[in-house]
């Protein structure tokens, strides 16, 4: 299944959770932490990837905002890349009750909306880099990361609060992220 009409169909009656990036270590990770702990879902990715296993979620990953639209997503995680450029089309398009997870820099055009659903924002991730060792900030204390592209990491929090929905709290997030 590669047309998105397809893909909606297959789709229709099960949760549907749309990674809107064009950072392609989003969708990544996202997946390394929900097989991680063991949560069941189906993809469609960027990279043309994919699994259907009659799973209750399925991943949806894009950085196109009309085939994002027609998606008709229950939960959306927009990293900050993304411009705010004609984003009212799949705002208007998330299902009532759904979820929308979104950088701190679209709060406007999110609380601008008008269909019913969730609003969850993210700041930027706290990140230190000392001589290429590279560790993210969190509560928890200091996590190392391979990962040095600043663009992914940046989103972290985003990832996180997403990984939320499918019930990987944020100790569960964090073992997988380790070394990521």
């Amino acid at each position: 299944m590669s047309d998105i009409s397809e893909i909606f169909e297959y789709s229709k009656n099960k949760t549907r959770v749309l990674v809107l990036s064009s950072i392609p270590s989003v969708a990544k990770l996202l997946k390394k932490v929900l097989d991680f702990n063991r949560k069941d879902f189906d993809y469609f990715l960027h990279d043309g990837s994919s699994s259907t296993h009659e799973n209750d979620f399925v991943i949806f990953e894009t950085s196109d905002i009309e085939n994002a639209a027609t998606f008709h997503p229950n939960i959306v995680l927009i990293t900050d890349e993304i411009t705010t450029e004609n984003l009212d089309v799949l705002l208007k398009n998330i299902v009532s009750g759904g979820v929308l997870i979104y950088p701190e820099n679209f709060e406007e055009t999110a609380q601008n909306s008008e269909n019913y659903f969730r609003k969850l924002t993210f700041g930027k991730s706290e990140i230190q880099n000392l001589n290429g060792a590279v560790t993210l900030k969190t509560e928890m204390g200091s996590i190392p990361v391979n990962s040095t592209d600043e663009n992914f990491l940046r989103n972290i929090e985003g990832i996180k609060l997403l990984s939320q929905q499918f019930g990987v709290m944020e100790e569960e997030f964090y073992e997988p992220v380790i070394g990521f």
